[in-house]
């Protein structure tokens, strides 16, 4: 699966890796990591030679628990630590005066065809705005799965890039979030300042 999707003014060019691969769980898979400073704290980038395959975020001293969260995600696949490789990945992600259509940034996911479209559904969420699970579930064709879809976004492995924290209780209520409800407050804060910037 692949195509392109916008996120806010960064536009992603995405593609899902094939359910072999995915059953291999990393296996002949290399993984490039590095950490790098960002507006929401530290972040883990994690790439492939196909794209950005990860991105998390850890507070002081939580580096290693946010390496092993990610990699237990891919157990079988070589991990090599490669500033070099991630640097400009972060570069673009942070950085709104890069976010250029004729420049997408290239994402392959890494989940169950369910997950995958999950994250496709949030790839479509446009900046300042929010989506019920429920509506997610509805969405992708499966309006009984609220909680399934949850659990989705919970696991999504490129945080800010598909934009998770755009989702919300039926309520519109700030649910739980992978990387901290403090977290998502400040990227939905941040994004908020980045549309006043364009209006």
């Amino acid at each position: 699966m692949s195509g392109p999707a916008r996120l806010h003014d960064l536009f992603v060019t995405h593609e899902a890796i094939s359910p072999g691969e995915y059953k291999a769980r990393g296996e002949g898979l290399v993984i490039r990591y590095g950490y790098h400073l960002s507006p929401f704290g530290l972040a883990l980038v994690m790439v492939t030679d196909r794209g950005l395959a990860g991105l998390a975020f850890a507070d002081p001293g939580e580096e290693q628990a946010a390496f092993k969260d990610m990699s237990a995600r891919w157990p079988n696949a070589a991990y090599v630590e490669d500033l070099s490789a991630t640097a400009p990945y972060a570069a673009r992600v942070f950085d709104p005066a890069r976010w250029r259509a004729e420049e997408p940034l290239r994402v392959v996911l890494i989940g169950t065809d369910f997950q995958v479209r999950v994250w496709e559904a949030l790839l479509k969420i446009p900046m300042g705005r929010a989506r019920a699970y429920s509506d997610i579930a509805t969405e992708i064709g499966r309006p009984s799965a609220s909680r399934a879809v949850g659990a989705a976004v919970g696991a999504n492995p490129l945080s800010f890039v598909v934009p998770c924290h755009r989702a919300l209780g039926k309520s519109g209520a700030l649910t739980g979030y992978h990387w901290g409800l403090t977290r998502k407050r400040a990227i939905l804060g941040w994004e908020a300042c980045q549309l006043q910037a364009i209006a």
